[in-house]
């Protein structure tokens, strides 16, 4: 009796287990096989855009992007369950970056940003003609952003992929403390 009352604690358990792993699919999902990409990444970059959008489900934007459009996924910029880029083969400048978060409730955003080779000068210009930085920080994988509005408030940003420094982390954090800091 007591044999089978530990198997049965033992199966409990190990359902529990999978139904809390299966009913959370960033992490039990197949999302890395579907981060298709070519041999290699596109090469960090000094210009080009990335198109942010919000999506709900990062592995089934993951297949729409891959597989139904055709796109190559970045693994530069795969960080799941909330980031994937994507891009195009034939114009690695431009990607479309696909933003989770499963902790809060969805809403639809889009947000286009410009790849600048120097991020700093380009907050300093904003400023200079009366634009104010509405958010700054650095993103992880060697990509520091910073926020602003056009004069109708859609959002965009600045975004800087290549560093002549070793800890593009450190570097980011001073540029906005220093020139991509909030307001003016």
């Amino acid at each position: 009796m007591k044999t089978l009352l530990k198997v049965f604690q033992t199966l409990v358990i190990a359902l529990v287990i999978s139904v809390t792993l299966l009913a959370n699919p960033w992490m039990a999902s197949p999302a890395a096989a579907q981060c298709y990409t070519s041999d290699a990444p596109p090469p960090l970059r000094e210009s080009g855009f990335v198109d942010r959008v919000n999506v709900q489900d990062l592995d089934e934007a993951t297949y729409f992007y891959g597989k139904i459009l055709g796109l190559s996924c970045n693994p530069t910029f795969y960080q799941p369950p909330f980031w994937a880029e994507f891009y195009s083969e034939e114009d690695p400048s431009t990607s479309i970056g696909l933003s989770a978060n499963p902790y809060q409730p969805f809403e639809p955003r889009t947000v286009g940003t410009q790849i600048v080779p120097d991020i700093a000068e380009a907050c300093r210009n904003l400023k200079d003609r009366g634009i104010p930085i509405e958010e700054s920080g650095y993103a992880g994988s060697g990509v520091c952003l910073a926020f602003f509005r056009d004069f109708d408030g859609n959002e965009l940003g600045y975004r800087q992929e290549k560093w002549l420094g070793s800890d593009p982390e450190k570097e980011c954090v001073y540029i906005t403390e220093t020139e991509c800091y909030l307001g003016f």
